[in-house]
């Protein structure tokens, strides 16, 4: 494979930001953050290690190709020139999806059949036969955009999008996606080097992605990719997977350099985050246990305190319920002086009853659902007693 490829990485809505500054700091060339995710170039290498780096990365995607493609003919011609068999065999199992904008052909479904026919086809002329299509668990995943009449195909190298880091075997309702916490952490500016606490925990995504990020584990370590699957893994690609494994392996630190705590209100959520934690293989780096967030007081700072409070679907309480517990716990985060609390809020409501001024905002999205991020200095000097 050619060592001039060209890739995008995806991101969710509002955090292109933060997966540009982390790609840079994996020393990716030519990064570049656009709509949806971040452009990059290198070698096949630099992909893998993208795919095995990246905390806040969607999907990592080897650009193949592009072309105009007005109609349906230029579509499946521009497809069977892209030169497929260093790409899929009839070996291999293959899928095909798209999205179109702006354009003459206007149904993905439609483009992704024409792509996969084109693919298929070329494939039946060279070998006498034709690679299966497998849509739940491809060897190849083949993407198409169509923007403008101009069509760009891309293969997958995750396989299972990267939030799906290996590590959760257990859930509680409405979990915040891995790629998510690790963007809010970086867009907050916590970098491992202070003491977190995430009184909200849940299934502990926070705390898990916190511990991770302070113990040097690379978030890939633990699962497989689709790449692994490719034609073009070969011996030397599979040789660089392994430097790359090795490396990431001899980075680990066999104990968190700072203080990680999660805890919750709910038993369920406690367990959850217990056996993530194991799966996770850092069980020792975050200190579990049950408690209601309003507890918090002066001894639990100062530290950085991370919450993801209920929102969306997930709002069950009653608004005026949400409202003071909003405020009982904003009180209680404000006796831990010197301390700075982020919080991911999806509801209005939320964000006017934190009895803070935030310093810092950003505006990202969970799926569908618009989010504030906002972060808030905690005054290190002591409280002054109220006057009678």
């Amino acid at each position: 494979m050619s060592s001039a490829l060209r890739f995008f990485a995806t991101a969710a809505k509002g955090t292109e930001g933060a997966l540009r500054d982390e790609l840079r700091g994996l020393r990716l060339p030519s990064v570049r953050a656009d709509r949806g995710g971040v452009h990059f170039e290198g070698t096949l290498a630099d992909g893998m290690r993208a795919c095995l780096h990246s905390r806040v990365a969607m999907r990592v995607q080897l650009e193949l190709g592009r072309f105009p493609a007005g109609d349906e003919r230029a579509l499946y011609d521009g497809v069977r020139s892209l030169g497929w068999d260093e790409h899929v065999t009839p070996r291999h199992t293959l899928a095909v999806s798209a999205t179109c904008r702006s354009s003459r052909l206007t149904h993905s479904q439609f483009i992704a059949l024409k792509t996969k026919d084109a693919i298929v086809d070329a494939q039946r002329d060279l070998h006498g036969r034709r690679p299966s299509v497998d849509t739940r668990d491809p060897d190849v995943d083949v993407i198409v955009r169509l923007v403008k009449d101009e069509a760009t195909l891309y293969l997958d190298l995750a396989g299972d999008a990267l939030h799906r880091r290996g590590y959760r075997v257990a859930t509680v309702e409405a979990v915040m996606k891995e790629t998510l916490a690790a963007a809010a952490l970086r867009l907050a500016g916590w970098d491992g080097t202070a003491d977190l606490l995430d009184p909200m925990c849940g299934s502990g995504t926070f705390a898990i992605e916190a511990a991770l990020i302070a113990c040097r584990v690379a978030p890939g370590l633990r699962r497989r990719f689709g790449f692994e699957r490719w034609p073009a893994f070969d011996r030397t690609a599979q040789g660089q997977w392994e430097a790359l494994l090795d490396e990431a392996n001899a980075r680990i630190l066999a104990q968190s350099p700072v203080r990680i705590e999660a805890s919750d209100v709910s038993p369920a959520a406690v367990d959850a985050t217990r056996q993530n934690l194991a799966a996770a293989g850092i069980a020792g780096a975050v200190t579990v246990r049950q408690r209601d967030a309003r507890t918090l007081g002066p001894d639990d700072g100062p530290c950085w305190v991370v919450a993801d409070p209920p929102y969306g679907d997930r709002l069950t309480a009653q608004p005026l319920q949400l409202a003071g517990f909003v405020q009982q716990w904003s009180a209680a985060v404000k006796s831990m002086r010197g301390s700075t609390v982020v919080v991911v809020s999806g509801n209005p409501l939320l964000q006017r009853n934190v009895r803070l001024a935030p310093d810092f905002e950003h505006t990202l999205f969970n799926g569908d659902i618009e989010c504030r991020l906002l972060r808030y200095r905690v005054d290190a000097r002591p409280m002054q007693p109220e006057r009678a």
